[in-house]
């Protein structure tokens, strides 16, 4: 698996960042260290934790981590019911990240994920959070996701914070990033690192035909996965399987291989079985200049 560096910055991440949103509800243990070993067998460098209270980390913090995989943590949103608290203040913060050290019984974090800014605390609080665990050598890069450009650049602007790029929903279903971060991104140095790079699971071609039994679609999750599934998401997809079969490949392929060429360091992808593990780390298709093309026309969010 290729490694990519986050724009101009020491971090380095391999194509593909394994995500653990199942782990600890639909992956279990076994699962989830078979999964791991496939993944860093295979060259995979980013683990990436959904929240400091998601099921995954206590399943994680029981699981040997090979040196050369990085933990990438999220910090600065509390699940509450179906809704979010955000937790960004010095206080909060610094208790979560507290928390997430104790459960995986670590000293430091390779990358934190801050995920959220919020307008009503003041940025140097967090920031003042950030620094200090930079400076004690107990964080590696910090990462921002759910930030605005304006936000990130703000946050940017403190050399004191180890920043190396954001996490943003990115795909051919969501292409929003290219406008709201890509400039600055490219204009600070910093690296993208795509979310959900696979559309949610649409994507894949599974939901064309309705919802498999089974699926994310059937779950709790079916409103995450239905805002996909719309007439425009549809005839983007319709689009993918279309140029996949042309070109004798699986959706999948056609999905990861445009998000390369976006030139995304990587894309994170939350398999929950060996199998679809192993479809996505055999996936290494380039797309022509004139398929790639097609593709930006039919998922363009401004239309023709």
């Amino acid at each position: 698996m290729r490694s990519n560096r986050m724009g101009t910055t020491g971090l380095q991440v391999s194509d593909l960042s394994l995500g653990t949103f199942e782990w600890g509800r639909r992956v279990d243990e076994a699962t989830a260290r078979e999964l791991l070993d496939a993944y860093a067998s295979a060259g995979g460098t980013a683990l990436e934790l959904p929240s400091f209270d998601a099921p995954a980390v206590p399943l994680v913090a029981g699981l040997r981590l090979p040196s050369r995989v990085q933990l990438l943590v999220r910090a600065g949103v509390r699940a509450e019911g179906t809704s979010a608290q955000l937790r960004t203040g010095r206080s909060d913060l610094l208790t979560d990240i507290r928390s997430l050290l104790r459960t995986l019984g670590r000293d430091h974090l390779d990358v934190l994920v801050l995920d959220a800014f919020d307008d009503r605390i003041p940025v140097e609080e967090s920031a003042s959070v950030l620094r200090t665990l930079a400076d004690a050598g107990d964080l590696g890069y910090v990462l921002l996701s759910h930030h605005s450009a304006w936000q990130l650049s703000l946050r940017a602007a403190d050399t004191g914070i180890p920043i190396a790029g954001a996490i943003a929903e990115y795909s051919l279903l969501r292409r929003e990033a290219e406008v709201s971060l890509r400039p600055a991104l490219d204009y600070l140095g910093l690296g993208l690192i795509a979310g959900a790079g696979l559309g949610r699971g649409v994507l894949s071609g599974q939901y064309l035909r309705g919802v498999p039994s089974g699926s994310r679609g059937a779950t709790e999750l079916s409103g995450y996965v239905g805002a996909f599934l719309d007439d425009d998401s549809t005839g983007i997809v319709q689009g993918v399987s279309k140029a996949a079969a042309a070109l004798g490949v699986d959706p999948v392929d056609i999905a990861l291989a445009w998000n390369r060429s976006s030139l995304c360091a990587s894309t994170i992808v939350s398999p929950r079985t060996r199998g679809q593990l192993d479809q996505l780390l055999d996936s290494d298709l380039e797309l022509a200049d004139e398929i790639r093309d097609v593709l930006d026309q039919i998922s363009d969010p401004d239309g023709p």
